[in-house]
This record gives C-alpha cells, sequence and structure tokens, in this order.
C-alpha cells in the first residue's frame, strides 16, 4: 500500500495543478497572431487583429470596396467589421444587396445592411471562407454620367452654334 500512496500523490497533485493553471489559446498559425493590423502580405492579402491568441478567419472581399480580395480577420468578426476593414464603402456603393456566400450553403445570403443599421438589427457574423460582395449603386454612376453627358452636349450646341453663326457671316 506504501508503493502506491507515492505514485497517486504526485498524480493527484499534477491533475490539480493541470485544473488550477489556465494555458493561454493558441492561434491557428502564431505566424498571423504577431503581425500589426493591416499588414500587407502579397498582392491583395491583409492581416487585421493582433496579439496572442486571436483566431484569424479568412473573408474574401470583393466588390464597392477599395482593398478587394483575401482579409484575415479576427474570428468573430461582423460584416460591417469586415467591410471597414476592406476600407470601407464610398459613394458608389450600395448596402442594400450585401451578399455573403457561405461554403455549404447553396443559396446567397442576401443581407440589408443598410436596413439593419438604421432599425438596429443584429447585423450578421462571418466565418472562415465567406465571399462578401458589396455590390455599386449604379444609380450614382448614372447620375455621374447624365452630368458629364448633358455638359458636354451643351459646350458641343454652343460650338456648333458659333460655327454656324460664323458661316452665315
Amino acid at each position: 500500500m506504501k508503493k502506491l500512496q507515492k505514485p497517486i500523490s504526485c498524480l493527484l497533485v499534477c491533475t490539480f495543478f493541470l485544473l488550477c493553471v489556465r494555458l493561454p489559446a493558441e492561434s491557428v498559425d502564431d505566424k498571423y497572431a504577431e503581425i500589426t493590423p493591416v499588414e500587407k502580405l502579397d498582392s491583395g492579402e491583409y492581416i487585421h487583429g493582433q496579439g496572442y491568441g486571436k483566431i484569424l478567419i479568412r473573408v474574401l472581399m470583393f466588390g464597392s470596396v477599395p482593398k478587394q480580395g483575401v482579409h484575415y480577420v479576427p474570428e468573430g468578426t461582423d460584416l460591417m467589421f469586415a467591410i471597414l476593414y476592406a476600407g470601407g464603402y464610398a459613394e458608389n456603393s450600395s448596402l442594400t444587396d450585401v451578399t455573403i456566400r457561405r461554403r455549404g450553403v447553396l443559396q446567397l445570403i442576401h443581407v440589408d445592411l443598410d436596413g439593419l443599421i438604421n432599425d438596429g438589427q443584429p447585423i450578421p457574423r462571418l466565418v472562415d471562407g465567406d465571399v462578401v460582395t458589396v455590390p455599386f449603386n449604379w444609380r450614382k454612376d448614372l447620375e455621374t454620367i447624365t452630368l458629364i453627358t448633358g455638359f458636354l452636349s451643351s459646350i458641343t450646341a454652343l460650338t456648333l452654334s458659333i460655327v454656324a453663326l460664323k458661316s452665315i457671316h
């Protein structure tokens, strides 16, 4: 019995020690955990979030965002923050029909981000491998094109009128 007493005591002490000590969480890949935010890895790859223990997920951002490409963002990042990580949205961005293609889901997830923000509703969180597309607001572009076309038409009409008046004299 005395022979078993010492190993059992050691086992109990070790078990108690392991239960009391909190081990830090490990990142998926430690090289990403200590990189400063928004460090550009390669053309079209960006890392956001820093500090040991951050688990980063890969999100692809396309459409009307300044920094299109692969973004490594902290796990639990919502759609709005992902768009902000990608440089935000511009005047020609449409936030009424942002789409998320999720691995294993056959249909696109359509999000009216503008409506969710205005109503104070929760914004969906992204998961690893999501492909986010922020559509362009073609109406803003159409307004600009119409303005430029109208200006060019006025200049052309003025020029033709001057040419016609000079040819009469």
